[in-house]
């Protein structure tokens, strides 16, 4: 019976959130060979192609998003077992961040605390934002980035843009595509002058079911205005939301002189947005 590996999928999952091969293996301290291998692996077990040539960058297939998906779940049970039975190794920093924070706010925290702290091994998990408090209240994360209130600690790196998106072909009346709740996101959505009249036509439990259902034209969205990077999304002529704040709570376990360059480095990515 065919399997997957964890380290597959977090080579899978890595290069969805850095947006490319060599980034995602910089991010898990392996080389671009090895990363593009667990790919290929991946692609032979299951008998489907998962990401596809673009000029020089790659995207997933409908196959390929499907599995990103649920290997978020996978890595996330996993690594949460061990930790529970093993504990987080101590030289490990963990990075726990909203899976809504694009390829460029990623590589901003994964370059400065490289480049700080190079023979630690940076770990990165995704979650929504009810989980990144719970990171926060165990203390059970180094650096934890997300929307809105994350709890004590937290520090403000800027308001992050939002903007609506529809496939090409969406209606002009079109439900809504929203995140389950509790989710910061489907709050300021619902509450947007560009909802009212529209209903929920789909509830999502994380950004690649939401993207997916956009994409297939089931409705529209309010996303962070990062995502207009997106392919096969089309941005909407709507009233956008209110801009959603950005915050970033570090741990103890991360030198201030640490937590100052990546706040700075933080707002100067915002800021680009």
């Amino acid at each position: 019976m065919s399997s997957m590996e964890i380290a597959e999928l977090r080579s899978l999952v890595a290069v969805a959130a850095f947006a490319g091969v060599g980034r995602a293996a910089s991010a898990l301290h392996v080389t671009q060979p090895t990363v593009s291998a667990h790919l290929r692996r991946l692609e032979a077990t299951l008998g489907v192609a998962l990401v596809e040539r673009r000029g020089r960058s790659i995207a997933f297939t409908v196959a390929g998003e499907s599995l990103v998906r649920d290997a978020h779940r996978i890595v996330a049970l996993h690594d949460e077992a061990l930790d529970r039975i093993l504990g987080t190794p101590e030289d490990d920093i963990v990075v726990a961040s909203t899976d809504m924070a694009n390829a460029s706010v990623l590589q901003t925290v994964s370059g400065v605390l490289f480049a700080r702290h190079p023979e630690r091994r940076v770990r990165f998990r995704f979650h929504r934002t009810d989980s990144l408090r719970r990171f926060v209240r165990t203390h059970t994360a180094d650096v934890v980035l997300g929307y809105g209130d994350l709890g004590p600690g937290r520090t403000e790196i800027g308001p992050v843009p939002l903007a609506w998106f529809g496939a090409a072909d969406t209606p002009a009346d079109a439900g809504l595509v929203v995140f389950s709740a509790p989710c910061t996101l489907r709050d300021a959505i619902l509450a947007a002058p560009g909802a009212r009249g529209r209903e929920v036509v789909r509830e999502c439990l994380d950004l690649s079911s939401v993207l997916a259902g956009v994409r297939s034209g089931a409705g529209i969205t309010a996303l962070p205005a990062f995502h207009r990077a997106e392919t096969q999304l089309r941005e909407l002529a709507l009233p956008a939301p209110p801009p959603l704040p950005l915050t970033m709570v570090a741990s103890s376990r991360i030198p201030a002189e640490t937590r100052g360059a990546l706040v700075t480095a933080l707002r100067r990515a915002v800021a680009r947005v």
